[in-house]
């Protein structure tokens, strides 16, 4: 009798393809329908709230669509199938050990506990700048496809609970649409983009751009950046007037009657080209989307920014080297003020232009500093590879090399796709298996390395560094 009773409790649902899931625990709720989690810890089903039969009819179809659309490779718990009827929902997959963003947030300190505390114990500057970077390469995977995701925000991204990973998802994907798609409005408050809550505008990639930088700005100064002493001081009305675009950003460089004093400060990113880029979203790109930066500009910055940090020996916490940093004697700890680690190896891109290339100078060989630096330290491990430009951003290039620091030293292992060649000196000689430079060897020689990516007599890059 308890076991029959037990089943008959049991919330049971079945797709379209006649598989059965039980709905456990409520993992979300939005404004359009509740995301519950299953007996299968990948699966997940979305269930419509709204009871208007035209409002159904149009997320129904919508859902259909969707199905059918090609997101693969996309970090997107896209819908896999839809319910069957009576029920309105859909089938979808997650990653396990996944949680979301907002409870990233949720857990921020007082301003009593040091910043450099929590920010090692969420995963350190390292960790939000690969959820960040995650995160806009999947916007602008959807976005070089043609279509938009809505309504982003906190609550539908979803990242690793374990602070040492940066795996980053999105979820309740109902709003992905092209661009042409009209009709679309939701947004969550503080995210929507000021056009939006308004209600001047609809959905579009540009509104993406802007309630990602809201996201960004957060998650790395632990503020929003529209909530700064004006607001936060203020009646109600001043919060609702800067999130429809009436006030100035805590940073605004024409006005700083809406400064914020207890947000960890963007100079933990200064060295980078993030300042500029919010500079631009909540300046210019406040009246003028069009003047916001693009998903695949934050990307690249992004990922320029995960190329130069390192961890501090003394407080654990990570910070990010000046570009202009050429030695780690110069370099110190953001939080606590520690010298660089003294073993930090520096990667420098150079592109070699063959004699015949040049257009105007006699110099054969001509070596061009990219002003790309790449830092290295020991117990880590990097992948050196070619920028590509942001239209073909997502694709991986076959000139790259992996290069490790262990315990005995740096190991250098050539991948087959591409030919290598490592000079130091006059001296140069085809890296075609893996290459290790003890540890004992280090400083001993005043010529920097270089790792030739290509043929030696045409344009190639070099990777330039001292052991």
């Amino acid at each position: 009798m308890t076991a029959t009773t037990t089943v008959q409790q049991k919330r049971l649902v079945q797709d379209t393809k006649g598989s059965v899931y039980e709905l456990r625990e409520e993992l979300s709720r939005g404004g359009q329908g509740i995301v519950y989690r299953t007996q299968y810890p990948q699966v997940l089903i979305k269930g419509f709230t709204k009871k208007g039969e035209h409002a159904r009819l149009r997320w129904h179809q919508h859902i259909a669509w969707l199905v059918n659309q090609d997101l693969g490779g996309l970090k997107l718990a896209r819908p896999l199938a839809l319910l069957a009827a009576p029920r309105f929902g859909y089938v979808m997959e997650l990653m396990d050990g996944l949680v979301p963003l907002q409870s990233l947030l949720d857990s921020f300190v007082n301003a009593e506990e040091a910043a450099s505390t929590d920010y090692l114990r969420q995963g350190g500057l390292r960790r939000r700048i690969r959820i960040l970077s995650q995160l806009a390469r999947t916007l602008n995977q959807l976005h070089t496809r043609g279509m938009l995701y809505g309504d982003l925000s906190p609550s539908n991204i979803f990242v690793s609970d374990d602070p040492e990973h940066a795996e980053t998802w999105l979820i309740d994907c109902d709003n992905i649409s092209l661009e042409a798609h009209s009709g679309l409005t939701l947004h969550t408050a503080d995210y929507g983009a000021p056009e939006v809550v308004r209600g001047d505008a609809l959905l579009s990639s540009l509104t993406d751009s802007w309630s990602f930088a809201v996201i960004a700005y957060q998650l790395l100064t632990h503020n929003h950046p529209f909530k700064g002493e004006l607001v936060n001081d203020g009646e109600p009305e001043e919060e609702e007037a800067a999130l429809r675009g009436e006030r100035p950003w805590v940073n605004d460089t024409q006005d700083d009657a809406n400064q914020c004093f207890t947000n960890l400060p963007l100079q933990l990113i200064e060295y980078s080209k993030l300042p500029a880029l919010f500079s631009r979203c909540f300046e210019q790109g406040l009246p003028c989307p069009s003047e916001r930066p693009s998903m695949a500009e934050w990307l690249e910055a992004l990922v320029e920014i995960d190329e130069r940090i390192y961890c501090c020996t003394g407080c654990r916490s990570t910070s990010l080297l000046q570009v202009d940093v050429d030695s780690v004697d110069d370099a110190s700890c953001f939080f606590c003020d520690e010298p660089a680690d003294t073993r930090l190896v520096l990667f420098e891109e150079f592109i070699a232009l063959p004699a015949e290339s040049q257009a105007s100078s006699d110099t054969p060989g001509q070596v061009i500093a990219t002003g790309r630096k790449v830092w290295l330290q020991a117990g880590g491990e990097v992948e050196l590879k070619r920028l590509l430009p942001t239209f073909i951003y997502d694709q991986w290039p076959a000139d790259h090399i992996r290069i490790e620091y262990g315990e005995k030293g740096l190991g250098i292992h050539p991948l087959p796709q591409c030919k290598l060649y490592i000079q130091r000196g006059a001296a140069t000689k085809p890296l075609e298996r893996y290459q290790g430079l003890k540890e004992s060897l280090r400083r001993q020689h005043a010529e920097p390395y270089q790792i030739h990516v290509g043929e030696l007599d045409q344009s190639h890059v070099i990777w330039q560094f001292r052991w």
